[in-house]
């Protein structure tokens, strides 16, 4: 689902509005939120997010906390580390990480995405789905765009929504977001807009 419109009309006052009604059916609703002057800092918004996530999980019951840390870790293998360093509250379900080694920087990212994408699979189930909110996309950067692309187009994620809203007042034709909604579109993929 994707929410456009200027500044200040109720965009995410309105899609926080399902948080209650995903809850009330035992899902996870996440948020994160692009900020202008944090573009430097790739997946900030979805790192955002699955910090609220793996703090829910954290004040559920000690079983669930076993569950979770249990599939976390068969889904992450020897790379937990990659997620840890960057949510460091999922350290407190999975345990200390053993040290990766050093990669390039092309590689890094490659293997952030393969791991996060990973690890970003384990929440959507039948018994609780997972909605991720990601607002004020205009200010992405393009790390996190690439990554969005992969798992909506590639992933096969099942029981997982993800809402994007942005200001179209500050998006023009050309712009990635644009590229990233059409790239989306021509894959095929269900796209509602408001």
């Amino acid at each position: 689902m994707v929410v456009s419109g200027a500044p200040g009309i109720g965009k995410s006052a309105m899609v926080n509005e399902i948080h209650k009604s995903i809850v009330a059916k035992k899902g996870y609703y996440i948020s994160g939120k692009y900020e202008q002057f944090r573009r430097d800092k790739p997946y900030s918004a979805i790192i955002q997010a699955f910090q609220v996530l793996a703090k829910q999980i954290l004040s559920e019951s000690e079983e669930r906390i076993s569950v979770w840390r249990d599939n976390l870790l068969k889904a992450l293998g020897t790379n937990g580390k990659v997620i840890t360093d960057v949510i460091p509250e999922v350290e407190l379900i999975i345990g200390n990480q053993p040290d990766l080694p050093t990669l390039g920087p092309e590689e890094s990212r490659n293997r952030f995405n393969f791991v996060f994408e990973k690890f970003m699979g384990v929440f959507p189930q039948k018994e609780h789905p997972l909605v991720v909110f990601l607002d004020d996309l205009q200010w992405s950067d393009l790390a996190s765009l690439q990554f969005l692309k992969n798992i909506l187009t590639g992933s096969g994620m099942n029981y997982f929504f993800l809402i994007l809203s942005y200001r179209d007042n500050e998006v023009g034709e050309f712009h990635q977001v644009m590229d990233f909604l059409g790239y989306v579109e021509k894959s095929k993929v269900k796209v509602s807009r408001i």
